[in-house]
């Protein structure tokens, strides 16, 4: 049977959970740099008050030192614990995105970094995002675009293991669909924006750990041990013809939407 939203989110909650150790400590750290470059692109106020929607390992929390205040929410209580542990001066709660227990229009900003795609109820999210705002207030999304298709054969590696649960609901992978869910949630004044970062592993090695550093992990804890090392075996060649003497290239694409609540 198909697992419930809550059954779902309970599962996302303790792959994160699992993966927080390395969540984006390995190889480049791209989520700071996203991150960063989210902020810029949504350019809010001076002294504005933060949201942010499945903060993970606190990248847009600490690229937004300039906010008066800055408050991250994950449903990952391990998340949670360790950006606390690296951040001053945030307020940080476990909590759901689609049920967000802060008043009415308390935030100038609210993001929400790669995490859309995980959510049952996205339209859902939305409205909790535009509710928590002020008017006038910003809400800035971003999420995967294209793949490299240098790195084609990792879905199609992927696609044989026959998992049961898959974190990601729903792709949203093009920029039409992000300004879709921000309209249909009554978003004006929509923004796309496309980002591209190269980032590199050092080797086949360090690739594999960074494969359980996210998601990924909960796709490949649902395999067989000896399934596990069959990926792992069947990847060295396709490794082998993209590594260069600085490593293994990767290009990730991302698109990032901004919308302003009326």
């Amino acid at each position: 049977m198909p697992a419930s939203a809550d059954e779902h989110k309970t599962w996302v909650a303790g792959v994160f959970d699992r993966a927080a150790a390395t969540y984006d400590r390995i190889a480049t750290s791209y989520h700071d740099v996203l991150g960063r470059r989210l902020l810029d692109v949504a350019a809010p106020p001076a002294g504005f008050a933060l949201l942010d929607v499945a903060c993970g390992r606190g990248a847009v929390l600490a690229a937004a030192g300039s906010a008066a205040r800055r408050v991250g929410v994950d449903v990952s209580a391990g998340m949670i614990a360790r950006t606390g542990a690296e951040l001053t001066g945030v307020e940080l709660r476990v909590m759901d995105a689609e049920c967000l227990d802060f008043d009415d229009q308390e935030f100038d900003l609210v993001t929400c970094a790669f995490a859309v795609f995980f959510l049952p109820s996205p339209d859902r999210a939305m409205a909790e995002f535009r509710r928590v705002l002020r008017p006038g207030g910003l809400v800035a999304l971003s999420s995967w675009g294209e793949d490299d298709p240098r790195w084609a054969w990792e879905d199609d590696l992927l696609s044989g293991l026959g998992v049961a649960r898959r974190a990601i609901q729903r792709p949203f992978d093009r920029p039409e669909e992000l300004e879709v869910l921000l309209a249909g949630a009554g978003f004006g004044g929509i923004r796309l924006h496309r980002e591209e970062l190269e980032i590199r592993f050092a080797d086949a090695r360090q690739w594999w750990d960074w494969s359980w550093s996210f998601s990924r992990r909960g796709m490949l804890e649902q395999v067989e041990p000896g399934a596990v090392e069959a990926l792992r075996a069947a990847s060295a060649q396709h490794l082998a013809a993209l590594q260069t003497p600085d490593g293994l290239p990767m290009r990730l694409v991302a698109w990032f939407a901004v919308g302003c609540a009326a």
